[in-house]
């Protein structure tokens, strides 16, 4: 080999090595960037004129103000970059991935296309490409949500219209609870519950547990969620239920199916009453979003905590991070009920960085009311970590109405 053509290795050699590392000093300055700002479990890869980013958003009430954000953030380091590929998680798992073009983005970002013409040009997927898995494939994580702990401050209500002398029934409770994470999939929560004002059964007059979980979710497909929780329930249940929900139609069409086998327990004047693990439940349903009006269709059955085989007939919509719903319920035996639901966004916008221990406020204030408080048909506990609830408004059609008309 002569002079010349080991020269010419070399500046072949010595450039790869340059373009390498600086590709590699690019996505960490970059990764940094979103870190700091306080996203989590962030990873970044740049395949020649794409570039890809996957993050997990705890920092905003939102998940779409998030998304929002996090384009403002990074919107002067984009110079190289003609597409955009961005993968949104929770707990870690992958839920919907955004594609955009830089220029798009930048001339949206700077006014000078429209919230209507943007969104028609963004590409909204309910799964995880392929080309995504693959990119990601071996990267490490920056600034992992493990092993970090909220304490979540919320206020929870009841209210029923009484009797003449008392037309309004009600009860307020300060319900703290403490939420985290553990690895991908795994979390857990425990909250207390206590009483301020009570017009309802005597023994929900003392502080207690309210819920004691651990659950593990898991992502069994690109369209299949399976959640499982262990631990104490709402409604005085303990036990193990296990939830699991398909997804087609790019998230707006999903079926969902769900058991669970408890026992009673309670605790009260710092006693714990409890018996063996003995009732099984189970139920199927049926959701339909139609997403030119963010409206939700759904339809259940199944068997209820009161040994009932209970219909269920369920339509919502939301309105933003708002959502109001109706339901109708109707058992085998003939009994009927319904009654009305709402979730409305409680402040701040934005919460302190995650960190080691951080307290902030719940995202939303949810209530559901039923016409009649004594007919116990379609009864179901809450575990606190059901899948229909995991997607967190990410649906691609949500997304794409929301930037359209309500964003900026």
């Amino acid at each position: 080999m002569n002079n010349n053509s080991l020269g010419l290795i070399l500046i072949l050699f010595f450039s790869f090595y340059s373009s390498v590392l600086s590709q590699f000093e690019y996505e960490s300055r970059i990764i940094k960037l979103i870190s700091d700002a306080g996203f989590e479990n962030v990873r970044v890869k740049s395949v020649e004129e794409k570039l890809f980013i996957e993050f997990e958003n705890r920092l905003y009430r939102f998940e779409v103000t998030a998304l929002y954000e996090l384009f403002k953030l990074i919107k002067n380091e984009l110079s190289d970059f003609n597409s955009l590929v961005f993968s949104i998680k929770n707990k870690n798992i992958p839920i919907v991935e955004v594609r955009v073009n830089r220029i798009d983005l930048v001339d949206w970002l700077e006014n000078r296309i429209t919230n209507s013409e943007f969104s028609e040009l963004m590409d909204i997927r309910f799964n995880s490409s392929n080309e995504v898995k693959q990119v990601f494939n071996s990267s490490e994580i920056s600034n992992s949500s493990n092993l970090k702990f909220d304490l979540v401050l919320k206020p929870t209500y009841r209210f029923q219209f009484g009797i003449f002398s008392k037309p309004v029934l009600y009860q307020f409770n300060f319900t703290p609870h403490i939420e985290f994470g553990l690895w991908k999939g795994m979390s857990g929560l425990y909250e207390i519950t206590i009483p301020l004002h009570n017009d309802f059964s005597p023994r929900e007059d003392s502080v207690r547990t309210s819920m004691a979980v651990l659950n593990q979710t898991l992502k069994l497909s690109d369209s299949h969620l399976l959640s499982t929780s262990i631990g104490y329930f709402s409604l005085d249940r303990y036990g193990i239920d296990l939830d699991s929900r398909w997804y087609f139609m790019n998230g707006d069409l999903s079926l969902g199916l769900n058991i669970g086998y408890t026992g009673y327990a309670s605790f009260t004047m710092k006693k714990i009453y409890y018996s063996d693990l003995y009732l099984w439940t189970g139920s199927a349903d049926l959701s339909y979003r139609i997403s030119d009006y963010d409206l939700t269709i759904g339809i259940s059955a199944g068997k209820y905590l009161s040994k009932d085989n209970t219909f269920r007939f369920d339509i919502y919509r939301d309105f933003g991070e708002i959502q109001i719903g109706f339901f109708a319920m109707r058992s085998t035996k003939g009994i009927s009920n319904g009654g009305f639901s709402f979730s409305i966004p409680l402040p701040p916008t934005k919460h302190l960085k995650p960190g080691l221990v951080r307290i902030r406020t719940t995202d939303n204030l949810a209530y559901t009311y039923k016409v009649k408080i004594a007919d116990l048909i379609g009864l179901q506990y809450e575990t606190g970590f059901r899948t229909n609830n995991f997607i967190e408004k990410l649906y691609p059609g949500f997304i794409n109405n929301f930037i359209n008309y309500r964003i900026n």
